[in-house]
């Protein structure tokens, strides 16, 4: 062996015995250091961890203003509206934080400008308390705040467990003391209406339109009857505390506007003497102006906690009770035998030959803001019961804490089963989440399809591959049929001027195409059922006129066979409405726009299993059910089969990316949530009015707000 051989064994085992002597030192130390940890907590209470997360409840002095969630992965802020907090005259907010069994090592925090996203301030909280599993510390906003200016506001947690948790808010400065009168006016307002006594004072702050439905104690907002403020004869008993988060502040010259949420739970006797929970989200405008109190804006949200029972599922129709929601969305099955369908998170199946329903999926939220955070979807239904579908935002699954996405589950009908088979990471809440997939989401031969930000993406379920089908398909430009099985757009992704139609099966993949044909331009309309419609127009006519020009309608079936068609001389479509199989057609004749013309597509012979209905009573008023189409065996009794295991799966993470097409989005928030996504400004304008709330930009800066046009 030759001397640098040597040299080099030697040093060898010399790192082996410094890296054996400092694993031996180090693992002394850490006995000494848990040792002397042991001896440093003792007295004091320990907890151990939970699975869950830290969390952050935050004050306007002694009043809470609003919880907020962790998220181990980014999100975008621009998006997260769910607490504004108000920093008074001294600039300081107090925190508390609930570890739930985690080690806090570190706690800091960043403030942006809605604007630019430019940084504003930023640095670590010291000085925090910790006792009982509570830690206690304020947060002194910087001076450089402006007064009355919203700004993005994170706090970041550090842990034993995790390097980085975000909590995501806005905050605002203010030089007058309002928050505390506007709160205690919020909260004796939902009490009075819920007492009923002494509510004739609530009169003088709502706004009824007689010309409106007051039958539906669902959804009851100013403009509703004095009756439905006070719930009518469903005489409610409060059975929880009323938690209340703040939305939104406008401060001006003339008076300062907060919008405040507030979240309780209420039980009610119906008809049959049977007990009955809701959860209720009520949120309230207020304006101060000159030592008076004015209400702008009121919405109460009323959602049953549904339960599969003979009270609920007759022969003829599925009673869901009080429901803020007026469609019933459910899928049915090819042979039509099973029928699945969500209530306010909980999944349940039916098989309507056995009249037997098992709950599929339950995700007990305990208040309608849990609802607000997380949602359910069903997607399909097979012929043996099968169910696939989706639980999306902020997950509860242990396997994904902290995470925010869309799980696709799969339920198997015979072992009463779900299993996760992809968790899709997204960077948008719930709420803009469920806009956006009610374009697109089915999943058919072992791949998801979702349309997000004007592209349409697809996951293999077993490879967990990821892609884009179609990009920057313009508004307009695609269609989807009932069951959300077939795809159709414009193969250019414009909303016209386009020669040719891609037609994509989502069950199996197949591609079809459908060609204008020479000099000609063709666009989608939509769907009646399995039926697809669209429109054909000359080339040489686009130049002529300030619409594109469709001079024939189309009809195919869904083997591509025309089975109807509309055309009229010197006649051009501008536009289709579908609702159900009537179709109405927007037209135009020389320079002027004409009456509308109707097309009834009766082509399609198969009735749906149910259709969305109400059943009213005297106590309930209106109530969203599902009417069967056939009545059910009334030899059978009703059999209700209990959840059975709901199986997460870490490893089912897809490696998603999503690219940003949002650049001509605007974001409607009102009645302190989500409304709309438009591509048209004016259009996001006046759904703002409509809901008294306000448009952002996508990068979550204010471009008009109700209370800044309110005189």
């Amino acid at each position: 062996m030759g001397d640098e051989m040597k040299k080099k064994v030697i040093a060898v085992v010399a790192i082996v015995l410094i890296f054996a002597i400092a694993v031996v030192i180090g693992i002394n130390f850490n006995k000494k250091q848990s040792k002397n940890n042991k001896q440093s907590n003792s007295g004091q209470a320990t907890s151990t961890y939970n699975g869950k997360l830290p969390g952050i409840d935050l004050y306007y002095g002694s009043q809470k203003v609003g919880s907020l969630n962790g998220y181990t992965m980014d999100m975008e802020e621009e998006h997260m509206r769910d607490v504004i907090v108000p920093v008074n005259t001294d600039r300081t907010v107090p925190i508390t934080i609930s570890t739930n069994g985690n080690k806090v090592s570190e706690i800091s925090y960043e403030m942006k400008s809605t604007e630019d996203n430019r940084l504003i301030d930023n640095g670590t909280l010291d000085g925090w308390k910790q006792k009982d599993g509570k830690i206690t510390l304020n947060y002194q906003a910087s001076a450089i705040m402006e007064q009355g200016t919203e700004y993005f506001w994170e706090i970041i947690i550090k842990t034993d467990k995790y390097e980085q948790i975000n909590y995501y808010a806005r905050v605002m400065a203010t030089d007058k003391e309002f928050v505390t009168e506007q709160i205690k006016f919020a909260k004796n307002f939902a009490q009075t209406a819920l007492k009923g006594e002494g509510a004739s004072k609530l009169a003088q702050y709502i706004e009824p339109d007689s010309s409106l439905p007051n039958d539906n104690l669902g959804q009851t907002t100013i403009k509703s009857s004095y009756n439905s403020l006070i719930w009518t004869s469903l005489k409610p008993e409060l059975i929880s505390d009323i938690t209340i988060t703040a939305k939104e502040f406008c401060i001006k010259d003339t008076g300062e506007a907060g919008t405040y949420t507030m979240n309780y739970q209420i039980r009610t006797t119906n008809a049959e003497k049977v007990k009955e929970k809701y959860n209720v989200s009520e949120t309230i405008t207020i304006w101060s102006c000159a030592g008076r109190i004015y209400v702008l804006a009121y919405d109460r949200e009323v959602n049953q906690i549904w339960t599969a029972d003979k009270n609920n599922v007759g022969g003829s129709f599925i009673d869901l009770g009080i429901q803020k929601e007026t469609k019933a969305d459910f899928v049915e099955s090819s042979n039509q035998q099973f029928m699945a369908f969500q209530v306010n998170g909980d999944v349940y199946v039916m098989d309507l030959n056995e009249r037997k329903i098992k709950q599929v999926y339950n995700l007990n939220a305990k208040n309608a803001e849990q609802l607000n955070n997380t949602k359910a979807r069903v997607i399909t239904v097979d012929d043996k019961g099968n169910v696939d579908y989706m639980i999306y935002g902020y997950s509860k699954a242990k396997e994904h804490v902290g995470e925010n996405g869309i799980s696709i589950l799969r339920y198997n009908y015979e072992s009463n089963s779900s299993k996760e088979a992809a968790f899709v990471p997204c960077k948008v809440p719930a709420y803009n989440l469920e806009k956006q997939l009610s374009q697109l989401c089915y999943v058919g031969d072992g791949t998801l399809y979702i349309m997000m930000n004007n592209t349409i993406y697809y996951a293999n379920l077993k490879t967990k591959e990821w892609g884009a089908l179609v990009e920057n398909v313009e508004d307009g430009s695609f269609a989807i049929n009932s069951d959300g099985s077939m795809l159709a757009y414009n193969t250019s992704g414009k909303a016209y001027d386009t020669e040719n139609i891609t037609i994509v099966n989502l069950k199996n993949g197949e591609k079809k195409t459908i060609e204008a044909g020479a000099d000609n331009i063709i666009t989608v309309y939509g769907y009646t059922g399995t039926n697809l419609i669209y429109g054909i127009g000359s080339q040489s006519d686009v130049s002529k006129k300030s619409f594109v020009p469709v001079s024939k309608l189309v009809i195919v079936d869904k083997d591509y066979k025309e089975v109807k068609s509309y055309s009229q001389n010197n006649i051009y479509i501008t536009g289709v409405e579908i609702t159900d199989n009537i179709i109405n057609i927007k037209r135009y004749k020389g320079k002027s726009q004409i009456s509308d013309d109707q097309l009834l597509d009766n082509t399609e012979t198969k009735k749906p299993v149910a259709k969305t209905s109400y059943y009213v009573d005297d106590v309930k008023q209106k109530e969203l059910a599902l009417a069967f189409t056939n009545a059910l065996d009334g030899t059978k009794q009703l059999s209700v089969e209990k959840i059975g295991k709901v199986t997460f799966d870490s490893s089912s993470k897809v490696n998603a990316t999503f690219e940003s097409k949002e650049e001509n989005n605007y974001y409607v928030y009102g009645y302190g949530k989500l409304q709309g996504i438009y591509s048209d400004k004016n259009a996001a304008t006046n759904a703002a009015k409509a809901t008294y709330g306000l448009v952002t930009d996508n990068r979550g800066h204010k471009i008009w707000v109700f209370e800044e046009n309110y005189n």
